[in-house]
């Protein structure tokens, strides 16, 4: 024998009969295995276990300014507090109704509504041209570029399959009256003719047939009764009295079409823009003289 240990070993196995000398050799067998495999679970979870040992690092790309103040409550993220929102870019509102039972999203600038009410309204927008895009659910439907105006308000409409309709721009140096519940709804109907008398507002394809057979004309007294012949039936904006008063030749003519056109105007709150449609300053005057003297 090479060692005491394999002699001892030897004398035991010699002293024992036949079935002990196979006992124990499985049991020598089975605690070999047993340690074999207890070292090769514990070599790969001691390795696992160190951090950077496996995988690709992706760099975070956030570096947090080191002056922002931390938000209590919320270890490791912090915030930027700006007390005073910029208006440097000017300060405009966007509303947009949408009457379909459906979920859109608005966005503007970088805006964005979610909403199944059909209510998006949008503050402290920028008076500059920026992009209206307007989701059904997850897919984009509709985009287009609207320039504010500083202290305006845009009224709109939108329908999945007519478009978007601007129906109004209310000067908010005006004092206007202050909206709540059921009355937001006055904001956007009264451009249909609410309150006017009930005359539906004739749509910009309409009225471009109404000015194309009113251009056709020869003379003023005959565009006043084309004219006269469609105004008790439809309100007009502003905008499109303007452009009739421009296709006449005389003041006194643009001021009959002004002042019998007003009744049925969506916008009476604009009417002063008209003064600019008259050739001399006698005819603003009386516009300005007249606009002082009726009450809507």
């Amino acid at each position: 024998m090479k060692s005491v240990r394999d002699f001892k070993t030897f004398i035991a196995f010699a002293d024992c009969p036949p079935s002990g000398v196979r006992r124990l050799f499985n049991l020598h067998t089975l605690m070999k295995k047993l340690l074999l495999l207890c070292l090769g679970v514990l070599t790969p979870v001691s390795w696992a276990q160190e951090v950077g040992s496996a995988g690709r690092l992706l760099q975070n790309e956030y570096h947090p300014n080191k002056q922002a103040r931390a938000v209590i409550g919320r270890g490791g993220i912090s915030v930027n507090i700006d007390w005073e929102y910029d208006y440097n870019g000017g300060y405009a509102e966007v509303f947009i109704r949408i009457p379909e039972r459906d979920r859109f999203t608005v966005s503007i600038g970088d805006q964005e509504i979610t909403s199944t009410t059909g209510m998006y309204r949008f503050f402290d927008v920028t008076a500059a041209p920026q992009p209206l895009s307007i989701w059904q659910g997850r897919t984009l439907i509709y985009r287009v570029t609207i320039n504010p105006r500083n202290n305006t308000r845009m009224i709109m409409d939108f329908f999945s399959r007519e478009g978007l309709y601007l129906l109004d721009e209310i000067s908010l140096n005006n004092n206007q009256p202050s909206y709540h519940g059921r009355q937001w709804n006055d904001v956007w109907n009264r451009s249909y003719g609410g309150g006017y008398g009930g005359a539906p507002m004739m749509r910009q394809g309409d009225f471009n047939n109404f000015f194309k057979m009113y251009k056709d004309e020869t003379f003023d007294k005959d565009k006043l009764a084309f004219f006269r012949a469609q105004k008790n039936i439809v309100s007009f904006t502003t905008e499109q009295i303007g452009e009739l008063m421009e296709e006449l030749s005389f003041d006194d003519n643009k001021l009959i079409i002004a002042q019998e056109a007003y009744p049925n105007v969506v916008d009476p709150q604009n009417y002063y823009q008209l003064q600019a449609k008259f050739t001399f300053p006698s005819g603003k005057k009386k516009l300005s003289e007249f606009l002082q003297s009726v009450r809507r």
